[in-house]
């Protein structure tokens, strides 16, 4: 069963979910999905959904895009302060790529996805980066703590506006995107795409499905 709640504004419209127990902590009927479903000027509805366990703290996050979008492609060059405005959106099976400091950001089983701008992307960098310069620098390796500093001083030198700095993000399934007035896109190849993470997902071809046994076809 579902709670739907209607907001006003840019707000938009919130679904909470009851899944039942946690598969994690095995808490009864404490896992909920709720689902918000809000407009993006100039872009379209997204659906921003998340699953929480209120007994464990169990978080999984996903974003789809409620239009059809090709796989695509995007690209904005930060050169200034407000560029960091731009709107990221990234689904599970989002890549995100930042050129000049050499960060590629693949989906994995547990990706989650995130409705943020490219500021937000970059504290997300960071908060990792600053994590794996702690284990380096317990190991003793001194060269990678030295390059992690130069990369997150870097960061900070985009986010003054002081150095440039290519945001991408390619998405196999079409859910993921920059949005700005200075942002370019194009659709993928083939190559591309097969060379994309799919993040939790898996592809599977119209030949494997007309393999299936339909439910009259079964013994």
């Amino acid at each position: 069963m579902g709670e739907k709640v209607t907001s006003h504004g840019e707000v938009g419209e919130v679904q909470v979910i009851s899944l039942g127990d946690c598969p994690i902590c095995g808490g009864k009927n404490t896992l909920k999905a709720i689902q918000h479903v809000h407009e993006i000027p100039y872009f379209g509805k997204v659906m921003e959904s998340t699953i929480i366990c209120e007994k464990c703290g169990y978080r999984n996050a996903d974003v789809m895009i409620l239009e059809d979008r090709p796989p695509k492609l995007y690209t904005v060059k930060v050169e200034e302060e407000k560029d960091l405005f731009t709107r990221v959106v990234r689904s599970k099976s989002g890549t995100i790529e930042l050129d000049e400091i050499g960060v590629r950001i693949e989906p994995g089983p547990a990706a989650e996805g995130f409705v943020t701008n490219v500021e937000g992307v970059l504290e997300r960098v960071r908060e990792t980066l600053l994590m794996a310069r702690e284990f380096r620098r317990q190991e003793g390796d001194e060269e990678a703590v030295k390059r992690v500093d130069e990369i997150m001083d870097y960061i900070e030198d985009v986010k003054d506006g002081k150095r440039p700095l290519t945001v991408r993000i390619m998405d196999p399934f079409g859910n993921s995107a920059l949005i700005g007035e200075k942002v370019r896109s194009r659709l993928l190849t083939q190559e591309e795409i097969d060379s994309l993470s799919l993040g939790p997902y898996v592809r599977v071809s119209p030949e494997e499905l007309e393999g299936e046994d339909s439910p009259e076809e079964k013994p």
